[in-house]
């Protein structure tokens, strides 16, 4: 079942809290989902995302909204703290040698798209945003073996 996209009419600024609502609205399921889960009408919730309104959601139910897949409010604050969010997968099945020799590969492929992106001396915002998949995939498999590490380290944690 595919979900309704959520598409706001009135411009927002990307950096501002109402954008990563927006953002966390539209990784819900649009209005009409996100108004039952907080139990708000779709009036009271339009308005959380309004650039010209007062209204705002509080942090419990900006937690209540956030998950694997709805990131953006995680993604929002760790970039006003100066560093990135990026989810990593369930690692529990993952073996060690696996997961090293994946990020090993990963790491190759993000220093190959930086050096080609450098291969002028300038990077253009194309050029960037292509060579930031692949560093946040090689970020992401790093993380997921540092959290299999945490893990044979203490196995009560999940």
């Amino acid at each position: 079942m595919t979900r309704p996209s959520f598409q706001p009419v009135k411009p927002c600024d990307p950096e501002l809290p109402k954008a990563a609502v927006r953002r966390l609205v539209d990784q819900n399921g649009g209005i009409k989902r996100v108004a039952v889960k907080l139990g708000l009408g779709p009036t009271q919730t339009y308005a959380v995302t309004d650039p010209t309104a007062p209204d705002e959601l509080s942090f419990a139910r900006v937690a209540a909204l956030t998950s694997n897949e709805a990131p953006a409010a995680a993604e929002y604050l760790a970039l006003l703290a100066g560093g990135v969010f990026l989810p990593v997968g369930c690692v529990a099945a993952a073996d060690v040698r696996g997961l090293t020799a994946e990020s090993a590969r990963e790491h190759g492929e993000a220093i190959g798209a930086l050096i080609a992106v450098l291969a002028d001396g300038l990077i253009s915002p194309s050029e960037a945003r292509r060579a930031l998949v692949e560093v946040d995939d090689s970020l992401r498999t790093l993380c997921g073996l540092r959290a299999l590490l945490l893990k044979a380290i203490d196995p009560s944690t999940d």
